[in-house]
């Protein structure tokens, strides 16, 4: 009976005491802290090292822009930290596509640039240049520079005279921008090409409409006009008018040098209609 009650009060009661707790450390937590707060540390330091510092932007394929430009804007790019204690002109840190976009906004004369690294404190920054061949205007005196493409890209200044062609179409839009689409552009080089060869140097071309184009030319030191309709094919308005300018009595009014031409219809098929002062 003692044995019975010692067992049940006892025993189980020391069953039931709680164990005591040991605190025990970590170590394999506080090695792994440890080891990525030298690692970290470690990256910092060498990205802040100053001789890891982008000091040289070298330049090449420029022909208008000034390479002096391209430099201290990247230069700029590149000032201040980031998250406070990382240099934005490391050069583990230069993003280059980020900046050749930025190139382009800046300096919309640009048609690539490709930023890279040369070595630990050089960028090299090659760039190639739309190239002007046309005029975009608004007005006579506001005009940017045109390239084989289409491309309008950059403010030009006022040339007198015919230095290029002028090509009224359209409203401003953020440089670099199409202007003509890819039929017109085909319109405008086949008529620079061909009209030449029959005494009209085009000066001008303005796209009126959907159904009429007009060149300004010169006709015996006064301005003049042929008008046609894009829609009609180009290269059969070109015969038509050779062929008129050879058949009087356009023919002989049109190389008289008395004689004053306002302007040449040719939106209608097979027919020419034409005015002198």
């Amino acid at each position: 009976m003692y044995e019975r009650t010692y067992h049940k009060t006892v025993l189980k009661t020391e069953e039931k005491a709680p164990k005591k707790s040991t605190s025990r450390i970590n170590w394999k937590m506080i090695l792994i802290l440890t080891a990525l707060i030298a690692v970290f540390g470690g990256m910092i330091y060498v990205i802040r090292l100053p001789k890891l510092q982008v000091k040289t932007v070298e330049v090449t394929g420029e022909h208008v822009v000034d390479p002096g430009d391209i430099t201290e804007f990247i230069t700029t790019q590149l000032q201040g930290n980031k998250l406070f204690i990382l240099p934005r002109s490391s050069i583990f840190l230069v993003p280059e596509h980020t900046i050749e976009k930025a190139l382009q906004r800046q300096f919309p004369r640009l048609q690539t640039v490709v930023v890279s690294r040369k070595n630990f404190s050089t960028l090299t920054v090659t760039v190639s240049e739309y190239q002007g061949v046309y005029l975009w205007c608004t007005t006579d005196t506001e005009c940017y520079f045109m390239d084989q493409n289409g491309v309008t890209f950059s403010p030009a200044p006022y040339f007198s005279g015919s230095a290029y062609p002028k090509l009224f179409i359209g409203t401003l839009e953020q440089l670099p921008f199409q202007a003509l689409s890819p039929a017109q552009l085909t319109t405008v080089q086949l008529l620079l090409e061909r009209l030449p060869s029959i005494g009209i140097a085009p000066l001008a071309f303005h796209f009126v409409n959907d159904h009429e184009v007009t060149i300004d030319f010169n006709h015996n030191g006064q301005q003049a006009m042929v008008l046609l309709d894009p829609n009609i094919d180009p290269a059969q308005t070109i015969t038509t008018l050779f062929t008129a300018l050879r058949t009087n009595p356009l023919a002989t009014k049109f190389h008289d040098p008395t004689q004053v031409l306002q302007y040449i219809d040719l939106r209608f098929s097979n027919r020419v209609v034409y005015k002198f002062q």
